[in-house]
């Protein structure tokens, strides 16, 4: 899949310079168009903000600071863009953050935006988390962590594909193929507790990306721990500047499963995070 389309979520938020740098960065490598999105709604009530009247006065105040801050904000898309070299839009909203990706990322092939700190209540309202995206995007979206200035796509050595036969992962797959093309060494992690997990039980996959022109070492281990651990623990190992995986729905009996292990690479990862649903 050729990556043509990219969607960065903007908000006045710490990261907002940052997060559109690396967009813009990506747009530039991928010769992709970029799209911009602002969000002008405040993303959550501050403690203390109790009452239908507090909370009416806190978002109308909110909503024209964040207004206020969009001129600015679209001063650096207008500034770094043209000076990166890359096609753009500029798009404004006003509704809730999650529901305008939302409506975006329906036809564009990659999403960017900031990982999520899950010691802070806040910050989880903040972007809904990011795990909600993915499952509702129909499309990759790539996690940055905090304070990431640059993302250089050709400086990236080595990638990790957390591997396990799901349709999520199959997907993730797919959709990082124009940046495993790009990687110096890919490495396929495949773990788990069931006996069968041996290094033949990946070998389709191995040979589908071969096929790409993409040479992949397998990591098979059986699973001793939290899944999510395990694959930081890899991609340190290996010392990975990228991790790829899928994102898993929410059922009680799959979150009990997977979702933890989405939900721990999301809020732990110190490096950029691909994933897919």
């Amino acid at each position: 899949m050729a990556i043509k389309t990219l969607l960065v979520h903007l908000a006045p938020d710490p990261d907002c310079e940052n997060r559109l740098n690396v967009a813009a960065g990506l747009a530039k490598k991928l010769n992709a168009h970029l799209l911009a999105l602002y969000v002008a709604t405040p993303v959550h009530l501050p403690p203390g903000a109790e009452g239908r009247g507090a909370s009416a006065l806190y978002l109308h105040e909110a909503r024209e600071s964040a207004r206020e801050k969009s001129v600015a904000i679209k001063q650096l898309v207008d500034e770094i863009c043209p000076r990166v070299g890359v096609s753009y839009e500029w798009i404004y909203g006003e509704e809730d953050h999650l529901d305008q990706l939302l409506n975006e990322v329906h036809h564009v092939d990659l999403t960017v935006l900031n990982q999520v700190s899950f010691d802070s209540f806040e910050d989880r309202l903040m972007y809904q988390m990011p795990e909600k995206l993915v499952i509702g995007a129909g499309g990759p979206v790539l996690v940055i962590p905090k304070g990431t200035k640059a993302f250089d796509l050709d400086a990236v050595g080595t990638i990790l594909v957390a591997w396990t036969y799901s349709k999520e992962a199959i997907r993730a797959l797919r959709d990082s193929l124009p940046m495993l093309a790009k990687a110096k060494s890919v490495h396929l992690l495949t773990c788990g507790t069931d006996r069968n997990v041996t290094s033949e039980t990946a070998k389709p996959v191995v040979d589908y990306l071969n096929r790409h022109g993409i040479e992949v070492s397998q990591i098979t281990q059986a699973q001793s721990g939290h899944a999510g651990e395990e694959i930081l623990l890899t991609a340190e190992a290996v010392k990975a500047e990228m991790v790829v995986m899928g994102a898993y729905g929410h059922t009680s009996f799959l979150d009990k499963l997977f979702g933890s292990a989405s939900r721990y690479v999301i809020g732990h990862s110190h490096i950029p995070l691909l994933m897919s649903h």
